[in-house]
């Protein structure tokens, strides 16, 4: 399965479960997560080691947010960086073959990571989320309008922010057809069938 076959991906960061965490990985894997980010502000290669397996299990990639050189030495399937963190450019001569996805928030930045070789871009926030702070999200104008941008160029992009299965309908509409999801998961008390329904909406 490609990259852009990819739809449903989960951010994972073990403190934020409800539950076991490795526990909650595998529910969600189960219930049809494709992709996975390992998300921690602290290092646990003991964790990372763990996740990394889990994920090579079920088939699905790996990838490191923010820490490039963790991506490269944990050989992860890739890694993804914000606007703050490494350029894109540099970031993609450490990671040789594996790939690189973009955070962005309008559309001249889905242009410089698309134009410096990003493999994917993330949007968002569409919704106010805790996980990051923000306290607004995007108009549903602005997440079409990068949708189009993206697939313009044909580069995946995953929708971002406080995305459930309850305002993802109206993110359907505008043409998102991939998100990247934290709370909606790892808060649930049932992993799998978040994940399944969220799979199904889209």
């Amino acid at each position: 399965m490609s990259l852009h076959d990819r739809r449903l991906y989960l951010l994972f960061t073990p403190t934020r479960c409800a539950t076991d965490p490795w526990d909650t990985l595998t529910a969600a894997l189960d219930g049809g997560v494709d992709l996975v980010q390992w998300r921690t502000a602290e290092a646990d290669h003991v964790g990372f080691q763990r996740c990394r397996t889990t994920c090579q299990r079920a088939g699905v990639p790996l990838i490191v947010n923010d820490d490039v050189m963790l991506a490269v030495r944990g050989r992860a399937d890739g890694a993804h960086v914000g606007q703050d963190d490494m350029p894109a450019d540099a970031a993609l001569r450490l990671l040789g073959k594996r790939w690189l996805g973009v955070s962005t928030h309008d559309l001249p930045q889905i242009a410089r990571a698309i134009a410096a070789g990003a493999d994917y871009v993330g949007f968002g926030p569409c919704h106010p989320t805790t996980t990051k702070g923000y306290t607004e999200g995007k108009s549903l104008a602005d997440v079409e309008a990068a949708t189009i941008a993206a697939n313009s160029r044909r580069v995946p992009l995953f929708a971002i922010g406080g995305i459930t299965a309850t305002n993802l309908p109206a993110l359907r509409m505008h043409g998102v057809d991939r998100i990247a999801v934290s709370n909606a998961i790892l808060q649930s008390a049932d992993p799998r069938r978040a994940a399944e329904q969220l799979r199904r909406l889209l």
